[in-house]
């Protein structure tokens, strides 16, 4: 028995060191995330064991009732899409008041899902806060700028624009889901900055070609951190965005680790349903949030318009049509969606654990236009 307790620590030992000199020690947080909790993928509760920021809601506003505030029954089509999606939350907002709200399974109005991919639009206007503060002169910025130790071959040329827009040049590979893989790594990872430094390389010319990179928001994380110096990026939301447009409950913010403490700015928001629907009713407003101007024209016209040769991704901000209506999509992991109709008054939200497969990474989020058909069909009853 002394013998085989005595070779196991030796291979645990050894397991150890290979980690550490593989630099592959991110895969124990991978398994204790993941694995250990009896899962194959990340989900939406994986910020329950992981080092978290809480984002303080100190001016909640409720959301108003629309006059006709659940009235008319989702479709069975859509019911069944929820169940099979498991979905947790649908809410469907029409000129600023909720006109129907549904909670699926452990759903409800106060629950927190992470909501991954939809931090991207956080992460890029805060960007645009910090122009408009002085603390960053334009998003045309070289990035070496903020970051002149980044060896990157682009050299000046790689801007703050090109990151927020995902056209980059830089080599990445979203859709992997191998435990060794670049967005593994970025997930569990314990010092962000250092790891994206070192692996974000060039393979082509900013500007030329829209390729979905978490990598390179997590760089404008490294920029966040840097202007705001003291102040963490997580109190610049609250400052921003979170106190200003009333969510009703406290977020959070998933750390890379205690000990480096940066956000996870491409993927790390932790919210409720009905708080992820404030940024996109802040869309449809025009930037406006109770006579306060949150977000400027000029900033408007940047996250709504497609750059260079994208044909999907704006600033920040998903984008497609629905029977020639332009519709602005924020999106996440596992169909995490809050979907801004600005012509018909619409904000669509829906959170939970799975959604439909895409086939090209670049392609807008399918069940987007599931659930905009679901939503006119509703207006279409109320004949609104």
């Amino acid at each position: 028995m002394k013998k085989v307790l005595k070779g196991l620590v030796v291979v645990v030992i050894l397991v150890i060191a290979v980690a550490y000199i593989t630099d592959t020690t991110y895969l124990f947080k991978g398994v204790r995330t993941v694995y250990l909790r009896g899962n194959k993928d990340v989900t939406i509760y994986d910020f329950k064991v992981q080092d978290t920021r809480t984002i303080k809601a100190s001016n909640p506003q409720s959301w108003e009732l629309h006059d006709q505030y659940n009235s008319i029954e989702l479709s069975k089509a859509i019911l069944d899409h929820h169940a099979e999606m498991q979905s947790l939350a649908f809410l469907i907002v029409k000129d600023g008041k909720i006109l129907n709200e549904s909670y699926f399974n452990e759903g409800g109005k106060d629950h927190l899902s992470a909501l991954w991919s939809i931090s991207k639009t956080y992460t890029s206007l805060l960007i645009l806060k910090a122009v408009e503060d002085g603390l960053i002169e334009s998003v045309d910025d070289p990035v070496k700028k903020y970051i002149p130790e980044w060896n990157v071959e682009q050299g000046d040329t790689l801007t703050i624009r090109h990151l927020a827009s995902m056209n980059t040049g830089l080599f990445w590979d979203e859709g992997s889901r191998s435990p060794f893989s670049l967005i593994a790594k970025l997930n569990f990872y314990d010092d962000l900055e250092t790891y994206t430094l070192n692996e974000l390389y060039a393979i082509g010319t900013p500007g030329q070609q829209q390729h979905y990179n978490s990598g390179g928001t997590q760089l404008l994380g490294t920029i966040l951190h840097r202007v705001l110096k003291e102040k963490t990026i997580t109190n610049y939301l609250e400052e921003k965005f979170w106190n200003p447009l009333g969510y009703e409950y406290d977020g959070k913010f998933i750390l890379d680790s205690e000990e480096y403490g940066n956000e996870k700015t491409y993927g790390g928001l932790v919210s409720t349903a009905r708080d992820v629907a404030r940024l996109g009713q802040l869309i449809n407003n025009n930037g406006v949030w109770n006579g306060q101007q949150i977000l400027s024209n000029s900033q408007l016209d940047l996250i709504k318009t497609l750059p260079y040769n994208n044909k999907t991704y704006n600033y920040g901000l998903w984008s497609d049509t629905y029977k020639g209506e332009r519709f602005y999509c924020q999106v996440g992991l596992k169909g995490q969606l809050c979907i801004s109709l600005p012509k018909h008054g619409l904000v669509i939200t829906r959170l939970g654990h799975n959604t439909t497969k895409k086939d090209d990474m670049e392609d807008v989020a399918p069940d987007a236009k599931r659930y905009i058909k679901e939503a006119l069909r509703i207006l279409e009853e109320f004949e609104l």
